[in-house]
């Protein structure tokens, strides 16, 4: 964890221990899981879990379901009705909405009247990845908090390998030279490209997948398990476009050349760039992804190639 994100949560378990801590909380960052974990040491807090335990009676948790990952205007009025119970051992109850921009906007506003007036000693955790895409009535009524990882995570040496091909291929591309000799094998590794990275798109998730649901201690609903495969999925692709979009900045502004190669390959940058974030975007509404990425790196050959 990030020194600034441990000062934050420092930050508000003093703002709980003087009885001042906001009832609304919104953990906004780029990594659900960090989200998670991150939310985990305060309610652990406020709830006296131990750390060998994520389980407790007074814990609520409010998750998307199905491939669609939607949260529900039913279970966010069952979980309204749990939380104006007595709790079970205190009088402090904590519930966390994952992924709450997945809230359908009947589930928002049904949500909304609790947010506002929340039972005493009630305690409510947002955990979303895209803020700007919740209401913003739920926004203007909770406690932003932004947390993001350590630049010092673990970094995956598939990924890097990836990369160092993919600008390679762009390198290549660049080239009028080794173009006009080869014309077709830029094209045979733009495929080669696509294959691999979906490949490790899906070997990434499987993997983060397998360790999350082995530390819930409690089993998810089919459904849920659905939604929360797909969510975890998401993220590791969002990571790997932002890391292809960082590492492609990075290779044309630090490649060297001419003053007028380097505004036009700029230009070509911008073009590509802006390619990439529509394709992202369009991801998030169920574009499917071979078919977005294939799309992708055609566009960019096209790009990159021309005079």
């Amino acid at each position: 964890m990030s020194s600034v994100a441990q000062e934050r949560l420092e930050s508000l378990s003093q703002r709980f221990q003087t009885d001042s801590l906001h009832h609304g909380l919104l953990f906004r960052g780029d990594n659900l899981l960090f989200l998670e974990k991150s939310a985990r040491q305060l309610y652990g807090e406020i709830l006296k879990i131990g750390k060998e335990t994520t389980d407790h009676p007074d814990l609520f948790h409010l998750r998307p379901t199905g491939k669609a990952r939607i949260i529900t205007v039913e279970k966010t009025r069952a979980l309204m009705t749990d939380l104006y119970r007595s709790g079970h051992q205190g009088n402090k109850k904590v519930a966390i909405i994952h992924e709450a921009d997945r809230m359908r906007k009947e589930a928002a506003n049904a949500f909304l009247k609790t947010l506002e007036e929340p039972p005493s000693g009630t305690f409510l955790f947002l955990l979303t990845t895209r803020p700007y895409s919740m209401l913003p009535t739920i926004r203007s009524r909770t406690l932003l908090v932004r947390l993001e990882e350590s630049s010092s995570v673990k970094e995956n040496q598939e990924l890097v390998n990836w990369l160092e091909n993919y600008t390679n291929w762009i390198e290549l591309l660049l080239n009028r030279q080794k173009l006009k000799q080869d014309r077709v094998s830029p094209v045979f590794m733009a495929y080669g490209l696509v294959e691999s990275l979906t490949a490790l798109i899906k070997s990434t998730a499987d993997e983060i997948t397998k360790e999350a649901l082995s530390n819930l201690t409690k089993e998810l609903e089919d459904k849920e398990k659905d939604a929360y495969e797909s969510g975890l999925r998401r993220g590791v692709r969002s990571h790997m476009l932002k890391e292809i979009s960082d590492n492609t900045r990075t290779f044309i502004t630090q490649n060297e050349g001419t003053a007028a190669n380097l505004d036009r390959n700029g230009q070509k940058l911008a073009r590509v760039i802006s390619k990439l974030e529509k394709m992202t975007g369009l991801l998030e509404v169920n574009l499917k992804e071979d078919s977005a990425l294939e799309d992708f790196f055609l566009s960019s050959l096209r790009i990159w190639s021309a005079k």
